[in-house]
């Protein structure tokens, strides 16, 4: 049977799910994924939550806040992670980097202005950053952690416009002191690091938001998608999309994540299995004591689509100066200083989305025990949704209607998304530097 209901704002998503069984069921959804679908655990992320990608086409020059706020997010240090627009953007932490590079100078004088200069810049940051994570505060309060708007697109509605204001403040004074820090560099002799700044600030690796709303935000650091979600249905729809499946049963063996990039896994915040009854979603109980449930999962198309960032950013200066030198208060890799580091987890610029995979219409099929079935039949013929680990059918995320019919065969049932959006259920990560 199902719990108490949650409303369907999806804020049952990120409440407290139960450790054990719910994670156990999204490690054995990773393996059967490493396994049967060919990701390798040595750079793949099963993601939650439910992740729309219905980035519409853009003007040349221009971007959408979904997308960059999705492309431009750093990935959370774990194998089964979640996607949280309002987190870190890696472009922010790698302005970071090249702000706390030591400059190499033999004029004392000039040395002592960029270190002074160096200071006034994480300062100025640090003072951004606290009003950032304020605003992030209130984004999730109000968004109940679905990602719904996302967090720019937030920035722009009447109830986070406040916040804007303050960032703008806060930023321009960052920005500021980033312009004569990079005066000061110029006159210094570091291998590579004037050029990699201003390649940084090089406005023409730079886009603006073409949503509605956001005309006078900020140009954004720009990131190439190999795909557009337009295109990409079209060429499915038109028989050129690449079909794919895997089944796994509750009584396979979880997933070991220490085999994987993360090394392990964080407790997912999301409930593996949920379904919607008179417009509330509940957590379906009644699944976890049946061991011989089995699923198998069939994509009319699923792809991989590759996450580019953009000529500001110079990957060759990060390997070089892997271990700096860095300015006081900062290291390469985790010490027992207390200092800022940069990489492995926890570092400021750990990771960077290289790719995402993607599907379209899942057909997804739950063979229970006749117990299970029989306790579960009656919720089944009264739901408007059903959640399966990463993948949705009907109910409402959002700003997102998920179409979908429902069927059963025997003690089998069947949820086939007829969603034109297709959906993001992982990503590829790499590792810095």
């Amino acid at each position: 049977m199902a719990t108490p209901a949650e409303k369907l704002d999806d804020s049952a998503s990120f409440s407290a799910a139960p450790i054990g069984y719910n994670d156990t069921a999204w490690s054995i959804l990773y393996g059967a994924l490493i396994n049967q679908m060919g990701m390798s655990p040595n750079n793949f992320q099963l993601l939650y939550p439910f992740t729309s990608w219905n980035w519409p086409a853009t003007n040349l020059g221009y971007t959408v806040a979904p997308q960059y706020d999705f492309s431009a997010s750093t990935p959370q240090w774990s194998a089964t992670g979640a996607y949280v627009s309002s987190g870190t953007r890696f472009n922010d932490a790698y302005g970071q980097f090249l702000s706390v590079i030591m400059a190499n100078t033999t004029d004392p004088n000039l040395q002592q202005q960029i270190l002074v200069q160096q200071n006034k810049v994480q300062l100025a940051k640090n003072d951004y950053d606290t009003t950032y994570q304020q605003s992030v505060i209130a984004y999730q309060t109000d968004t109940k952690g679905t990602n719904d708007p996302v967090f720019d697109v937030w920035l722009g509605s009447f109830a986070g416009k406040s916040w804007k204001v303050a960032l703008d403040q806060k930023d321009l004074v960052y920005q500021q002191e980033f312009a004569n820090l990079q005066s000061l560099v110029a006159q210094a002799q570091t291998p590579g690091l004037t050029d990699a700044l201003n390649q940084y600030k090089n406005q023409q690796f730079y886009t603006k938001y073409q949503d509605p709303g956001l005309s006078s935000f900020p140009a954004v650091p720009g990131w190439s998608v190999s795909q557009s979600s337009t295109a990409w249905v079209q060429q499915v729809l038109a028989g050129g999309g690449t079909t794919g499946n895997f089944s796994f049963t509750m009584a396979d063996s979880a997933y070991d994540y220490k085999n994987t990039w993360a090394k392990g896994s964080t407790s997912v915040g999301n409930y593996f299995w949920n379904v919607a009854v008179n417009g509330e979603w509940q957590r379906v109980e009644s699944f976890q004591s049946d061991q011989s449930l089995s699923v198998s999962v069939n994509f009319k198309a699923w792809d991989q689509v590759s996450i580019t960032p953009g000529g500001w950013y110079n990957g060759g200066f990060v390997s070089f100066h892997k271990n700096g030198p860095f300015i006081k208060g900062f290291t390469g890799y985790k010490d027992d200083t207390g200092s800022t580091y940069m990489w492995g987890e926890g570092g400021a610029m750990d990771l960077m989305k290289t790719g995402m995979f993607v599907a379209y219409q899942p057909k997804i099929g739950i063979t229970l025990s006749a117990s299970a079935f029989k306790e579960f039949y009656q919720t089944w013929k009264a739901s408007t949704g059903i959640r399966i680990g990463p993948f949705t059918f009907g109910g409402t995320t959002g700003s997102t209607t998920n179409t979908w019919t429902k069927s059963e065969s025997g003690l089998t049932l069947f949820a086939d998304s007829t969603s034109t959006t297709p959906l993001i259920f992982g990503i590829t990560i790499k590792q810095l530097p």
